[in-house]
């Protein structure tokens, strides 16, 4: 490690922290409480893609031991925080993946007046880089560094006026790496160090409402910029409003003006807007908390053109307690990176669940479930990760009291039940495709398959019931129609592929509301059968097999009577890949599934629930609905060329977020409004074939969409309806071939259809999850050569939150 005098510096805001509170002669160190903690963890971790790959994925077990060790000391007026962690990871087969990483962090505060707070904190991190994909083909190891930081701020309060001022540094210092074959990868020229001060200046209007403003400025410094220098300099500035509706809801939002500046000339300098939020709701003396943030920032990269990544990005964080020994949390993100001076984009999208017991309050056990999925306009940087935990882990502090402990085993009464139920919707089957051709010119091709078909099927488990929490182990299984195909005439390939049934298991997870109406999510594990056909100079060979897949999804359920129920299920499911062909050369199939089904569950009378007050009764009063930020991952744009050479069935899944505002007025039980909805995505299925031949995709991109909701409202107080209205949706068609390049963008209307339910969160907030489709006019490109032809149409599976007025 180079930064060798990092742990002295690293203790320099807690020593000024000190130092200013002794100085203050109201308190010092000799009066604080302090508490410290120790504990280590160790876990088996199943990843499904190591080096994120699209094609040609590997798989592997890790083994994680993570100890930690913290110190904290806290006075009437100050608190100070010393923290140390590391993780050594052991890889079962690519041994070259091992790591060990680990942090030093200090942290301290101190209120030297009831309306001054001053702050600051260090940590300094080594670690190995967590893209590793980056390097593969060419590195033996992947690439270490050293992070160090430091961060310090003041509060103040002048009256109505508030006031925050702070600055952060960071240094980031790469080691080089052993090339495969011998010699060295430099990385000197990431290494750099960064600097940002800013400020923020509001006024309390009253205790809910403060407008603020906001502006900073930043430096970024390469220490050895190579060819491109990429020394920039940058600032943003933004306006904004907190809002407090509720003791325990806290809504922020801004918008504004960035920009960087870079010194190198051949380097695109940034503008673009700025946008950013954040929700906070924690109920007073609930463990429960939701945290849902939406930002936007210039990031550094290493894409090659690339000055810098406009990332704009929204993620939703929770936690709850199940019981006091039991803990749960889930999070979801997803994240659109815009590479200035190229045309690459790419999409993130991120989602996780994990539980933890405690056996005893020193000792727990864990499961966590993570998926990553990377949607690129450039086909190689496509990836899907899925990443399944199990630790075991020690602590001297406690996870819980033994007295809430026994409260909840004494006002709680647990209920078990076994459900059975029916299910049915439609299935989408999608590939990756990856293989040689142009042979002598190490050419290739990678594309994008997909198509839909119906699916019916089973599903039952045996349910846990805590509360406003339901634990279920569950069963399901499905026979399935959906696959696609690729027909090219004269003596060219012809493959397909097909999902035939699957059968899983998996771990649901229910949040109970109001009524017996519920929302959950689930992960588990499952075993499908594909028939994949190739046919190439009249050779053929057919490969149908079990293949093992990872699924993770959620939806609503909602009860229809005292046995029988309703709810509406997504998951997404992506299994092992396989390679196929007649020849020595062969394609790589990387399969992936999405299921919308409707489900009547059953349930042996009522031994998996407890009544649950109903919602007020609905009245034939006026209501509006806005949704501050909607998602939605089960978007598909499906495509297809006709002509005289290809026919096929292209695709692809995505992610797209957005907002929607209407009203409504409601007749007893009867619901009719109308509403608006914009979004935004950038889904894109691609072909593209080096060194020669066509290269072509369809990118599905931002929308418009009117729609009326007509609606009953059943017992419970949720609200099940159908939809129907126009639809604006931008398409951008890329081809090239040979030095020949055409893009051409059209804005397509067509009638969307669907049906969707909605339960009650709280008096103001709903939960609304809902599916529809829409059916596209062909778009058309004259290429010179002849008029390609795609024929596109999407299913769009949303999951919304209504704010009523």
């Amino acid at each position: 490690m180079r930064c060798h005098l990092a742990p002295r510096f690293a203790l320099l805001p807690l020593t000024a922290a000190i130092a200013a509170a002794a100085a203050t002669g109201s308190v010092t160190m000799a009066h604080a409480d302090w508490t410290h903690d120790v504990g280590v963890s160790v876990a088996n971790e199943y990843n499904d893609n190591v080096f994120f790959e699209r094609e040609n994925r590997v798989s592997d077990t890790v083994t994680l031991v993570s100890p930690f060790a913290e110190l904290v000391g806290s006075g009437e007026r100050h608190e100070v925080r010393l923290r140390g962690d590391a993780q050594r990871g052991r890889y079962h087969d690519y041994t070259s993946e091992n790591f060990t990483d680990w942090r030093l962090s200090a942290e301290g505060r101190l209120a030297y007046h009831p309306r001054v707070a001053c702050s600051a904190a260090s940590p300094w991190r080594a670690a190995t880089r967590s893209a590793r994909r980056r390097m593969r083909s060419t590195a033996r190891s992947p690439a270490e560094y050293d992070r160090l930081g430091t961060f310090a701020g003041i509060n103040h309060t002048f009256g109505r006026v508030t006031s925050r001022l702070g600055g952060t540094w960071e240094s980031l210092d790469f080691d080089n790496v052993p090339a495969e074959g011998g010699g060295t990868i430099f990385q000197d020229d990431r290494d750099r160090q960064m600097s940002t001060f800013g400020g923020r200046f509001g006024y309390k209007v009253s205790d809910r409402l403060e407008p603020f403003v906001q502006a900073a400025i930043d430096h970024r410094d390469y220490d050895d910029p190579g060819a491109i220098d990429r020394d920039s300099a940058g600032g943003n500035a933004a306006v904004g409003l907190i809002y407090r509706p509720a003791p325990d809801l806290t809504a922020e939002v801004l918008g504004g003006w960035m920009e960087q500046d870079y010194d190198d000339s051949q380097l695109e300098d940034i503008e673009t807007w700025d946008v950013g939020g954040e929700l906070r709701w924690q109920p007073e003396e609930s463990a429960s908390r939701v945290t849902a943030r939406l930002d936007r920032s210039i990031e550094e990269t290493t894409v090659e053109g690339a000055s810098g990544s406009v990332r704009t990005g929204v993620g939703v964080q929770a936690s709850a307690a199940l019981r006091p020994d039991l803990l749960l949390n889930t999070r979801a993100s997803y994240s659109d990176h815009d590479y200035r001076g190229t045309t690459r984009n790419d999409n993130l999208f991120g989602v996780g669940l994990g539980l933890r017991h405690y056996v005893n309050p020193h000792l727990y056990v864990g499961v966590d479930y993570d998926f990553l999925q990377r949607d690129s306009s450039e086909p190689a940087e496509d990836f899907d990760n899925n990443r399944l935990m199990v630790s075991l882990g020690t602590q001297l502090s406690r996870g819980y009291e033994d007295e809430a402990l026994l409260n909840a085993a004494r006002h709680t009464d647990t209920l078990g039940g076994i459900y059975l139920g029916i299910q049915g919707g439609f299935g989408e089957t999608g590939t990756a495709q990856a293989g040689p051709r142009a042979s002598g010119q190490d050419g290739s091709l990678r594309a994008d398959f997909r198509d839909s078909g119906e699916t019916l099927g089973l599903f039952g488990g045996y349910a846990l019931t805590f509360d406003d929490w339901r634990l279920a182990l569950e069963l399901e299984a499905d026979q399935t129609g959906a696959g696609w195909n690729h027909l090219r005439s004269g003596d060219g390939r012809e493959f397909g592929v097909e999902k035939d049934q699957d059968i899983g298991i998996g771990i649901r997870v229910d949040r109970l509301l109001s009524g017996n109406n519920a929302v959950y999510g689930r992960f588990g594990v499952v075993r499908g059968r594909f028939a994949a056909d190739y046919t190439e100079d009249g050779e053929s060979i057919s490969d149908k097999e079990w293949h093992d897949g990872r699924r993770i999804g959620g939806g609503m359920e909602v009860p229809l009577a005292d046995t029988v129920g309703l709810r509406m299920d997504y998951s997404y499911t992506n299994y092992d890949d396989i390679d196929i062909g007649p020849s020595a050369e062969r394609d790589d199939f990387t399969f992936e599934e999405s299921l919308l089904r409707l489900g009547w569950p059953g349930t042996r009378g009522a031994s998996c629930h407890r009544d649950r007050p109903l919602p007020q009764r609905p009245t034939p009063a006026p209501m509006s609905a806005c949704t501050p930020a909607t998602a939605a991952w089960s978007a598909r744009s499906r495509g297809s060329r006709t002509d005289s050479v290809l026919d096929a069935e292209f695709g692809d899944s995505g992610a797209l977020a957005g907002v929607h505002a209407g009203y409504g007025v409601t007749f007893d039980r009867f619901y009719l409004g109308a509403e608006i909805a914009a979004e935004a995505s950038d889904i894109t299925w691609n072909h593209e074939r080096q060194p020669n031949g066509r290269t072509y995709s369809v990118d599905r991109e931002s929308s418009l969409d009117l729609a009326l909701r007509a609606g009953y409202i059943i017992d419970s107080g949720a609200l099940l309806y159908l939809l129907a209205g126009p639809s604006w949706t931008d398409f951008e068609v890329d081809y090239a071939r040979g030095n020949q390049r055409i893009v051409q963008s059209e804005t397509e209307e067509a009638w969307r259809y669907g049906a969707g339910m909605e339960v009650p969160l709280q008096e103001r907030f709903h939960l609304r999850m809902e599916v529809s489709r829409i059916d596209h006019d062909t778009l058309e490109l004259d290429t010179g050569r002849g008029v390609e032809r795609y024929d596109s149409e999407e299913t769009l599976t949303r999951l919304g939150l209504n704010y009523r007025w």
